[in-house]
């Protein structure tokens, strides 16, 4: 009986043993730093056919809207959860009442070639959907309802005619 169980506790410690020699030589996994770094070169894959790069015109093309997601900065972003994030704009508010947003650009938002991202651009953008002929009259009837107007250089006001919750 004693030699018995002087064979299992040999079995047992030997498998502890290979165990922990196995488990050690694990190559040790590095986290993936979410910091994005410059320079190099990133490729995305796409699901269909890239069309053109304008934010204002891929809402037809799903291809045309991942990569313009990647070029291109609205005045918030929406993360993961659905709740709003920063991106042209560092700051945004509303009143109580749900029919006003303020939103201040960022003072170092630029365009590609270093001129600085204005209250004026933003406008120019939103009045290009109100006026062009490539938006669905809905998003146009939407877009007509809501008065932007410029604060400054850097705020801009959206004024609803009513709160609006999706």
């Amino acid at each position: 009986m004693k030699r018995l169980r002087w064979q299992i506790l040999v079995v047992v410690v030997t498998l502890v043993v290979v165990a922990l020699l196995l488990v050690s030589q694990q190559p040790v996994l590095t986290p993936i730093s979410p910091e994005p770094t410059s320079g190099g070169v990133y490729t995305e894959a796409l699901i269909g056919s890239l069309g053109r790069l304008n934010p204002l015109l891929d809402w037809n093309n799903p291809a045309d809207r991942d990569i313009d997601r990647l070029l291109f900065s609205g005045l918030i972003k929406f993360d993961s959860r659905g709740l709003p994030q920063p991106d042209l704009a560092e700051a945004w508010g509303t009143t109580p009442d749900g029919t006003v947003y303020n939103f201040t650009i960022r003072a170092n938002a630029v365009w590609q070639d270093g001129t600085p991202v204005t209250s004026d651009d933003v406008i120019f953008t939103i009045g290009l959907i109100k006026t062009s002929s490539f938006f669905p009259q809905d998003v146009k009837d939407l877009w007509n309802q809501i008065e932007v107007k410029k604060l400054d250089g850097r705020n801009i006001k959206f004024t609803l005619p009513e709160p609006f919750a999706p």
